[in-house]
C-alpha cells in the first residue's frame, strides 16, 4: 500500500512540476511579440490604433544574449533597457515603459478610484481595464491628475506649476502619433517620456544631444546605440576630456533651448546617463544624453509663471546627491540649472571632490605643459568654481560663464 501511496504523490510531484515549468513561447511566436501581444490585446487596447505591430517586433531587435525565457524575464521585470540589433545590423538599444509592470499599478490604481468614487461602470466591474467606466475619458483624465500632481518629483513634471493642464495639452497636440492613441502618450509621459521627446524633436527637425527614436511597438521603444557611458572617460587625457566637456556645455544650451517653446530641464544628469562616441583620430567626439526620464518640461509660452525672469539656482549641499527646488524651477519662465548641472559634473562629484570632477587634474601633470597652457587649465577651474559655487543674486550669468568656459576650451584645444 505504501509503494502505491510513494508512486502517487510521486507521479502528482512530476506533474506539479511540469505544469509550472516555465514554457518557451510558441514556435513562430518570439519572445518580444509576445510581450507585444499582451500588452496591446490584454493590458492596453485602447492604447493603440489599428492593425497590430506585433508580428515584425522579433525582426526589429534582437538581444545580444540571452535564452528565449530569459528575455522575456528580463522585458517583463527588471531591466528597462536591452542591448542589442536594428534589424540585424545596426546597434541599438531597446526600453520599456512598464518597468516593474508599472502601467499595471498605475491601471489598479485607476480601477480603485473608479470603485471608490462609485463612478458607474460598464457593467464589467470585477474586470480592471482602462475602459472600466465605459469609455477612456475618465481613464485620461485620471492619468493627467497623476502627471500633475505637484507633489511627484521623479519623472516628467511640467511647468509652471498653476495652470500646467493647458501646457501638458500643449504637449500632447505637438505629437502625432500613427499606431497610438492619447493614452498611450499619457502612460508614457507618466512612465518614461523618453520616447515623445525624441518624436518631438524629429517631428521639428531640431538636433538635439538625444538618441534617435528607431521604432516602437507595445510599451517597447527601440532607440539608437550612440557609444558607451561617460563614466568610462573619467581616467582620459585631459586633451579628449576638453573635447567632451566642450559638448557638454553645448548639450547644455540646446537642451535649455528646447524645442517649441519647451524647455528641458535634465533632474538626473549622471555620468551613466551620458553616451559619448570618440572618432578614431580622437579629433571629434558626439554625445547623447541616453536616459531622459527625469525631466522637467517648462512651457515657456504658458501666461501664469510668478516671474518672467530667469531661475538661478544656489547650489544646495547634499552629500552624494542633486539637489534643486522643484517649485523654485516652475515658478520661471526659464532656469539655469542645466548649465549648473553640467558645471558641477565637470568640477567636481556630487561629494565635492574636485579630484573626481570630469575636468581633474593633476598638478604634476601641468608641470609638462607650456605655462601658457598650464594657466589655461587654471582660469578653465577658476570659471568652474564660480559656475558652480557662486550665490545669487552675485552671480554672474551662468551662460555668459559657459560662454568664457567655451572660449578656454578652444584655446586649448587649438
Amino acid at each position: 500500500m505504501s509503494s502505491k501511496v510513494s508512486l502517487y504523490y510521486g507521479v502528482l510531484f512530476m506533474i506539479i512540476v511540469l505544469r509550472h515549468q516555465p514554457k518557451e513561447p510558441n514556435e513562430g511566436n518570439g519572445p518580444l511579440e509576445s510581450i507585444c501581444e499582451y500588452e496591446t490585446r490584454q493590458l492596453c487596447p485602447e492604447c493603440f490604433n489599428g492593425q497590430s505591430e506585433c508580428r515584425h517586433a522579433d525582426q526589429l531587435f534582437e538581444e545580444l544574449h540571452g535564452s528565449w525565457f530569459n528575455k522575456i524575464n528580463n522585458l517583463m521585470h527588471a531591466h528597462s533597457t536591452v542591448l542589442g540589433t536594428f534589424r540585424g545590423t545596426e546597434r541599438a538599444v531597446m526600453k520599456t515603459l512598464n518597468r516593474h509592470k508599472v502601467v499595471e499599478s498605475l491601471q489598479r490604481a485607476f480601477c480603485d478610484m473608479v470603485l471608490l468614487q462609485e463612478i458607474p461602470s460598464s457593467g464589467e466591474s470585477a474586470v480592471c481595464s482602462w475602459f472600466l467606466t465605459g469609455n477612456s475619458k475618465d481613464s485620461a483624465m485620471f492619468l493627467k491628475t497623476d502627471i500633475l500632481d505637484t507633489s511627484r518629483i521623479e519623472g516628467c513634471i511640467f511647468c509652471p506649476a498653476s495652470g500646467n493642464l493647458a501646457s501638458l495639452h500643449r504637449f500632447l497636440d505637438a505629437i502625432n502619433l500613427d499606431r497610438a492613441t492619447e493614452l498611450w502618450k499619457l502612460l508614457a509621459i507618466r512612465t518614461n517620456v523618453e520616447p515623445l521627446l525624441l518624436m518631438l524633436a524629429s517631428k521639428h527637425q531640431v538636433s538635439m544631444p538625444f538618441p534617435k527614436l528607431l521604432d516602437y511597438f507595445g510599451f517597447s521603444f527601440i532607440e539608437s546605440y550612440d557609444g558607451e557611458p561617460l563614466s568610462n572617460f573619467y581616467s582620459s587625457p585631459l586633451h579628449l576630456r576638453m573635447l567632451i566637456a566642450r559638448e557638454l556645455i553645448k548639450a547644455a544650451f540646446t537642451i535649455t533651448e528646447g524645442i517649441d517653446g519647451f524647455r528641458f530641464i535634465l533632474t538626473d544628469l549622471s555620468p551613466d546617463n551620458i553616451a559619448v562616441s570618440i572618432e578614431e583620430d580622437h579629433k571629434a567626439v558626439s554625445l547623447s544624453i541616453v536616459d531622459l526620464n527625469n525631466v522637467i518640461v517648462i512651457d515657456s509660452r504658458a501666461t501664469t509663471f510668478e516671474s518672467d525672469r530667469q531661475h538661478v539656482h544656489s547650489k544646495i549641499e547634499c552629500d552624494g546627491c542633486f539637489a534643486y527646488s522643484q517649485n523654485d524651477v516652475c515658478n520661471h519662465r526659464t532656469s539655469d540649472l542645466n548649465y549648473f548641472a553640467i558645471c558641477q559634473l565637470l568640477l567636481e562629484n556630487l561629494n565635492g571632490n574636485t579630484a573626481a570632477g570630469f575636468l581633474h587634474y593633476d598638478q604634476e601633470n601641468l608641470r609638462n605643459i607650456s605655462d601658457e597652457s598650464a594657466s589655461q587649465v587654471r582660469l578653465l577651474h577658476t570659471f568652474l568654481h564660480e559656475c558652480v559655487y557662486c550665490q545669487p543674486p552675485h552671480c554672474r550669468d551662468r551662460s555668459v560663464i559657459l560662454e568664457d568656459i567655451l572660449n578656454v576650451l578652444d584655446r586649448c584645444l587649438s
